[in-house]
């Protein structure tokens, strides 16, 4: 059984790599893990207390994100959101299973339409007395949870902070319980096919039978006391009619295109294929899944610096490493799965189509900043490299990297000097 207490076995296993860093021998480590616990112990026998607010907070892209600076305080925390997850037993998919689920969705060949939503402000909308209450609709949650998690919002609160504290793993993990009637009330609703939550990212696909202006009402409505759906970022598109191929000589037919979770999804009519029937169904429609528009934005912003960095300072093996490190994959330390995450130009898109149009425009952002001399950026780095180094650097290529799934391996401090010029 679960052990929701907050004893020093409980809050040792909440314990991190990143946590020990700097610590070199082991009578250290263990004299550091015996404070942290005997602090972290006395948090959670007197409870966060607002005089001496354990929360900082700090603005970061327009929002105001709060973390707990103090070791002691976050291992209690880790232990109370572990605690939340286990007794509301919520779960989340993962974000390959649901855009595989869509694209296989969105191929079929008979009307539908495609909602895409965003709550506004969503951890900040959260009331706290909704939050309160629907925690202790959990009978199997500890008191001594729900005291603490009482006291953790007061003094969010007390720092001006609304709804749930953005930046803190417990407030993800309360959401995705506060927001489980919702996900239900969308899912069952008789014109949806497929629904999909990502935080306040939602995507939602119907029959198109429905009135699109009342459904969006119905699902604002839904929505849990102080969230509203955000109108600048809704987008409603639709396939009206069923599935109507093409002939091979015809230009493509392209009925609209989306983004969700990091990826782009255009749909047209497909090509006709004598060997299918004529029912709906039959033939399916072409979806091209790509990289979004945003994050083609941020591979060709990194290049562009890369470059601006190697004009100012030369030091062409730090380029060769940043270029080789945008174009492969990677692995990383994760200090919340404890263990390495790998990620990069495949594994972070690895449901890209072939021959992907984002994809194949970062290697041409890419040859022109190599190859132009024209440019405030080019101007300036094309002179500094060599006929050789340019040959290098054209060596690599987005389209291989995803393609071949190939790796590029760096140091940890190789890696802080690769991003220090991404930063901001």
């Amino acid at each position: 059984m679960y052990d929701q207490s907050f004893n020093k076995k409980t809050l040792a296993r909440v314990f991190q790599k990143l946590d020990f860093v700097g610590i070199k021998t082991s009578e250290e480590l263990e004299a550091f893990r015996e404070t942290m616990l005997n602090k972290a112990l006395a948090v959670a026998a007197s409870g966060f207390s607002k005089a001496a607010n354990p929360l900082v907070s700090f603005p970061l892209h327009g929002r105001q994100v709060f973390m707990l600076p103090s070791l002691w305080d976050e291992l209690v925390a880790r232990q109370l959101c572990s605690n939340i997850k286990r007794t509301s037993k919520t779960a989340s998919r993962g974000r390959a299973q649901i855009v595989s689920n869509l694209r296989l969705l969105i191929e079929e060949g008979v009307p539908f339409r495609v909602y895409r939503l965003d709550v506004k402000s969503f951890y900040e909308s959260f009331k706290v007395s909704h939050v309160i209450a629907k925690v202790g609709e959990l009978p199997v949650l500890s008191p001594l949870s729900k005291r603490l998690l009482h006291d953790l919002l007061g003094c969010h609160a007390a720092l001006g902070g609304t709804g749930l504290p953005r930046g803190l793993a417990l407030s993800a993990a309360l959401s995705e319980y506060l927001m489980r009637d919702f996900d239900h009330k969308v899912s069952g609703h008789d014109d949806v096919f497929f629904f999909s939550r990502y935080v306040d990212d939602i995507i939602v696909v119907t029959s198109a039978r429905e009135d699109a202006v009342v459904f969006v009402r119905q699902i604002e409505n839904m929505l849990p006391s102080g969230l509203r759906l955000n109108p600048a970022k809704r987008q409603i598109e639709e396939a009206i009619d069923r599935v109507n191929p093409t002939k091979p000589t015809d230009a493509t037919v392209h009925l609209f295109k989306f983004d969700y979770l990091g990826y782009s999804f255009r749909i047209s009519e497909p090509v006709r294929d004598k060997n299918k029937g004529k029912q709906p169904g039959d033939q399916h429609r072409s979806v091209a899944v790509d990289i979004a528009a945003k994050k083609i934005t941020r591979f060709k912003t990194r290049i562009s610096r890369s470059f601006l960095d190697f004009s100012n300072t030369g030091d062409w093996l730090l380029l060769r490493d940043r270029i080789k490190f945008l174009t492969n994959n990677f692995s990383v330390y994760n200090a919340k799965a404890g263990g390495k995450k790998i990620a990069g130009i495949f594994y972070s898109y690895p449901l890209a189509s072939s021959g992907a149009e984002g994809i194949a425009s970062l290697d041409k952002f890419l040859r022109n900043a190599i190859l132009s001399k024209n440019g405030r950026i080019a101007s300036l780095s094309s002179a500094k490299l060599t006929g050789m180094q340019k040959r290098q650097l054209l060596s690599n290529s987005f389209a291989e990297g995803h393609a071949k799934a190939s790796f590029v391996h760096f140091s940890g401090s190789r890696l802080k000097q690769i991003q220090e010029c991404w930063k901001n």
